[in-house]
């Protein structure tokens, strides 16, 4: 196991798989960097992918902490892997701490790709998406009773009915069955920067190369919420998975391997011509 400490002394675990241009996998609440199991081995074959666990989740440890703070602590473990420019693969939770981190170092960001994620995800009067706050709060306080089954109940519902009869979400209920539940004190601040968050005007000021990954029963993320990125973001990529919900990329992880590789390649190429 490798880790780093950074500045606001939380210990990050980390890994780093393959030889190539540098793909940050950053993974989403109540789960871990080992999510990304499929990924990692499929990219690593032509990337130097690295994968983080967030304050308090797998094996990094927890210190109080904001959205600012881990986007921060994020750059300091590059920093510290001598990387100076990275491409931004970031599930739910994790896609809003990719955009923190091009907020904060723009010009080392090269591409960012949302799998199930977004820049706000608690609804308001101008931004219907999302989880409604009252349900984000119930969940918070659920933590304080059912920690840690709450963890599963609520993993387990964002897959939709399709994706809970295969044989890939059953491995998927077997896998993390052996993972270490992320602590309660980790669970809720992320919790509570999931529902203040609001990187909107962020997200449309982003010039680089941008994808969104999703399955098109996606609760969290539903569908019209991204007809309202097009005009804002042109350069944006949109790949969709029929009858898939939130994690697209471990139900269907060898379709979603090749979008986000097509995306990649695609961008580089375009980088070459330029």
């Amino acid at each position: 196991m490798a880790f780093l400490k950074t500045q606001n002394d939380i210990n990050w675990h980390y890994e780093i798989e393959g030889e190539g241009l540098p793909l940050l996998f950053l993974h989403g609440w109540g789960v871990d960097s080992r999510i990304w199991r499929q990924q990692s081995k499929y990219f690593s074959l032509k990337y130097q992918v690295i994968t983080l666990d967030l304050p308090g989740h797998g094996q990094s440890s927890w210190q109080e902490c904001s959205l600012l703070d881990i986007a921060k602590g994020g750059w300091e473990v590059l920093e510290q892997l001598g990387l100076e420019s990275v491409r931004i693969a970031g599930s739910s939770l994790g896609g809003l701490v990719g955009l923190k981190m091009f907020e904060v170092n723009p010009s080392r960001v090269n591409t960012l790709s949302f799998i199930g994620s977004q820049p706000k995800f608690v609804q308001s009067e101008q931004h219907p998406y999302g989880l409604p706050l009252k349900q984000i709060q119930r969940l918070g306080q659920q933590l304080e009773t059912d920690y840690p089954s709450i963890i599963h109940i609520f993993f387990r519902s964002l897959f939709t009915i399709d994706e809970r009869k295969t044989r890939r979400f059953k491995w998927i209920q077997k896998f993390r069955n052996i993972e270490e539940i992320p602590t309660r004190e980790a669970l809720s601040g992320l919790l509570a920067i999931l529902g203040e968050a609001d990187l909107r005007e962020v997200l449309r000021g982003v010039d680089i190369p941008v994808q969104f990954i999703n399955g098109t029963e996606d609760m969290i993320c539903p569908p019209a919420l991204f007809d309202s990125f097009k005009e804002s973001l042109p350069q944006a990529r949109f790949d969709w998975f029929e009858k898939c919900g939130h994690f697209p990329f471990l139900t269907k992880p060898h379709e979603v391997n090749h979008v986000l590789e097509k995306f990649l390649v695609s961008t580089e190429a375009e980088k070459e011509k330029c």
